[in-house]
């Protein structure tokens, strides 16, 4: 089995990303581990060293290609969207596209969480901003090749949760 570890990475809040990337490393070498398992992919070593290589006008499209080989070329994505990302957004869709089971990662880091808005129509209806539980919007969460939301408080949990998840994926030899 070949997984793409999908993650929210440009708009990562700073104080939380040395710890963020320890954690997408750990959590790589956890699915790893997972007998059946032959290759996690994901842009902190797979596409955006490379990318420092090439031209700078050339980045977004040659990002844009890697990342989406590489979620074709797996049999399943998981997805850590504990931040704002419109990339990983475009990656959940060319996963759904290619029919590639997801599963999500939501943790809680106490300042990702978006408090429902009051808004006003023009024909002065006032409403609350559907913003699911203010972590992940209900669009992304509607992704139909979702196949299981696993919500954690600390990495450790997030690591464990996600190894179990990805388990019952791979098929007995």
């Amino acid at each position: 089995m070949k997984i793409y570890l999908a993650c929210s990475l440009t708009h990562l809040p700073q104080q939380h990303f040395g710890r963020y990337v320890s954690y997408l490393h750990a959590l790589a070498a956890s699915l790893r581990g997972i007998g059946g398992v032959e290759a996690v992919k994901y842009a902190l070593l797979d596409s955006d060293p490379q990318l420092k290589e090439r031209p700078p006008e050339r980045r977004a499209e040659l990002c844009y290609a890697w990342d989406r080989q590489m979620i074709e070329d797996a049999d399943l994505v998981v997805a850590d969207a504990s931040f704002p990302s419109t990339g990983m957004g475009v990656e959940l869709q060319i996963a759904e596209g290619a029919g590639k089971p997801i599963i999500m990662l939501v943790g809680d880091y106490g300042d990702n969480r978006v408090p429902s808005r009051e808004y006003e129509n023009p024909d002065h209806s006032r409403h609350h901003l559907q913003v699911g539980e203010g972590v992940v919007s209900l669009m992304a969460l509607g992704v139909p090749t979702i196949s299981q939301v696993i919500q954690y408080a600390c990495e450790v949990e997030a690591i464990q949760k996600a190894s179990e998840a990805v388990a019952l994926f791979v098929r007995p030899s």
